[in-house]
């Protein structure tokens, strides 16, 4: 069996962005063109653009000032500036009043060229009431496109029953009776998602922020041996040995087991089926990095990981990928963002940066 290799490391664009995330959670990482490399999913929310929107555009291209980009050049040639009061224009062409500050990487790393710009909304009022119809929207698409892909096996149903009260006979009973269980275990097998998505972050349990890393690689192992997995899948755990307080060890937990099954829920190419999920401590964050190798999504599943609805609305469209939307809620819930990388056909990483709600002990 071939040796197991990590990718290589981070290129700027992520492991920068994600290791300043905890601090600096409002911000936009921009690089010396001062064109778009991140923007956090906060600001996103603010102008109401998708990341695939604003990557690669320059950040002239959000200001409503025509020398908003004379002012950035000349402020920041000291190396960081503090609190700009501008406009900035949404999806929708409305401006949004913030203060921006911004800082030079370099700064704090050995990465030179790139800047984060911290962005931080003046109306509180403004910002929680587009936030509230963000959400109201994106409720109302989830219920229409629940109640679509719901009533097309109860349609079918009760066209068979139908069918069943004008019978002649029965030679056609045992055969619409097949196929009415096949409509019913549809139904039921959407509902049953649709309840786990709403569940995997409603956690409790004693010291649920204190993470006991030594259960973890237990109840990983226990999965890929339920599956029968164990004799074809490498799998390699590492983490820090002493337990931590500041993260909830209920959803950690829940995360990793539905990133693990995420990844068995694919095509795999046995033998060549590999797994490693490194936990690491930063300052002030605990990293979730999981290395997968063998595993292969469809192109349409990649795109649909990329996108940026709603958890639930996606679900509807992709319910393969329920334990993935599963853990994109509760990375959510940890306030860090669950990130993919696909290298090729069968590799994979997938990434979160968790903060620490207090110091370690």
């Amino acid at each position: 069996m071939q040796s197991f290799h990590t990718p290589h490391s981070r290129s700027p664009d992520t492991s920068i962005y994600q290791q300043l995330l905890s601090l600096i959670p409002d911000s936009i990482l921009i690089d010396e063109n001062f064109d778009v490399m991140v923007m956090s999913q906060t600001v996103l929310d603010l102008l109401e653009f998708s990341e695939q929107d604003v990557r690669g555009r320059n950040i002239n291209s959000f200001a409503c000032s025509a020398d908003f980009l004379s002012y950035l050049k000349e402020s920041i040639i000291a190396g960081y500036f503090k609190e700009k009061r501008t406009y900035l224009l949404n999806k929708t062409n409305h401006r949004i009043l913030v203060d921006i500050s911004g800082f030079h990487v370099g700064l704090i790393s050995d990465q030179n060229g790139h800047i984060i710009l911290k962005v931080g909304r003046l109306d509180a009022v403004g910002a929680i009431n587009q936030l509230l119809k963000k959400k109201a929207a994106e409720l109302d698409n989830f219920v229409y496109q629940a109640a679509h892909d719901l009533r097309g096996p109860l349609a079918t149903m009760k066209g068979l029953i139908n069918l069943l009260k004008l019978r002649t006979d029965n030679a056609e009973v045992d055969r619409i009776i097949l196929m009415l269980g096949a409509h019913a275990n549809k139904l039921d097998e959407r509902l049953f998602q649709l309840v786990y998505l709403s569940q995997p972050d409603q956690q409790k349990g004693i010291s649920p922020r204190a993470a006991d890393f030594s259960t973890l690689e237990t109840t990983l192992r226990k999965i890929i041996e339920q599956n029968a997995f164990v004799d074809f899948l490498e799998f390699r755990y590492a983490s820090p040995m002493e337990k931590i307080e500041g993260i909830h060890n209920g959803l950690l937990s829940s995360l990793l087991v539905n990133m693990l099954h995420y990844l068995l829920s694919l095509q795999m190419r046995i033998p060549y089926v590999k797994v490693l999920f490194l936990l690491s401590l930063g300052d002030g964050h605990l990293s979730v990095t999981v290395v997968a190798q063998g595993f292969e999504p469809t192109a349409s599943m990649r795109a649909a990981i990329h996108q940026s609805e709603s958890a639930y609305t996606d679900m509807i469209h992709y319910p393969q990928l329920l334990h993935f939307y599963a853990a994109q809620k509760i990375a959510r819930q940890l306030n860090a963002e669950l990130r993919v990388d696909f290298f090729g056909t069968d590799k994979q990483r997938l990434a979160a940066f968790l903060p620490l709600q207090h110091a370690r002990t």
